[in-house]
């Protein structure tokens, strides 16, 4: 088979596959690149790359090198302690490394919390919970130190238990902090102080509770829908500073 050149002069033109034959090499003498069509089951175009030029990584990069071989670039992320510090330029910052670094410059000033009746955090629209696994009406991510004062009013749908709960994750360990079985129609208030520290997770959850009664051939089932309001996170009077999820609706 000839081998066959074809040129071209226009800058960043590049030949289709219906202008190349099997063998027939294309030149752009502008850009001085070459191009040869290939088949190998399926026809495409092909460059044909000087293995001497270089990819190098720029800032926040890391990788790259000759064309002699296939290469990566790799963002180069900060690590927390260089985020949290803020003193390097070259690094790459992902949202959960600028979170970080939020949090630390927001708690280095940040009062210790004490519990108390000022209002810093709440859900107060009335919710039921119908399923009977639990689930969270209102969670705050922490980012100081000391005591937070949850409360709300639960009730049930019936006479039938409806049941509450305020947890704290930790160290990706979640700890019961307080229970609470309501029965009844009447609107019950609940609190409970907590003590928190930088990174934990307060949650305020409730569940359904449901009940079967009878024989095989006639049964009833009862139900006792979980109903929570003003769900609230209250302090002695201090600031709540928002954590990496949770934002502050201030009273």
């Amino acid at each position: 088979m000839a081998l066959k050149l074809r040129r071209s002069a226009v800058a960043n033109k590049v030949p289709t596959i219906a202008q190349l034959e099997l063998g027939e090499l294309a030149v752009n003498t502008h850009d001085g690149r070459l191009f040869l069509k290939r088949d190998d089951g399926s026809e495409s175009i092909v460059e044909i790359v000087n293995s001497g030029r270089v990819i190098s990584a720029g800032t926040g990069l890391t990788g790259g090198g000759s064309l002699a071989a296939d290469r990566t670039l790799a963002a180069d992320i900060a690590s927390q302690a260089e985020a949290e510090a803020g003193a390097n330029s070259t690094r790459l910052m992902t949202p959960e490394r600028t979170a970080q670094a939020i949090a630390a410059l927001a708690s280095s000033g940040a009062s210790t919390l004490t519990a108390g009746e000022t209002i810093r955090s709440r859900v107060d629209a009335y919710y039921q919970r119908t399923s009977t696994s639990w689930g969270t009406r209102h969670a705050f991510d922490f980012a100081q130190d000391g005591t937070i004062r949850i409360s709300f009013d639960g009730a049930s749908s019936s006479s039938e238990p409806a049941y509450f709960r305020v947890t704290r994750l930790r160290n990706a360990i979640t700890t019961v902090m307080g229970s609470w079985t309501i029965t009844g129609t009447a609107w019950a208030g609940k609190f409970i102080d907590v003590d928190v520290a930088q990174g934990d997770r307060v949650s305020v959850q409730s569940q359904a509770s449901t009940r079967t009664s009878g024989s095989d051939k006639s049964t009833t089932t009862y139900y006792g829908y979980a109903r929570i309001q003003n769900a609230r996170f209250k302090t002695g009077g201090e600031n709540l500073v928002p954590g990496v999820y949770a934002p502050v609706e201030n009273d």
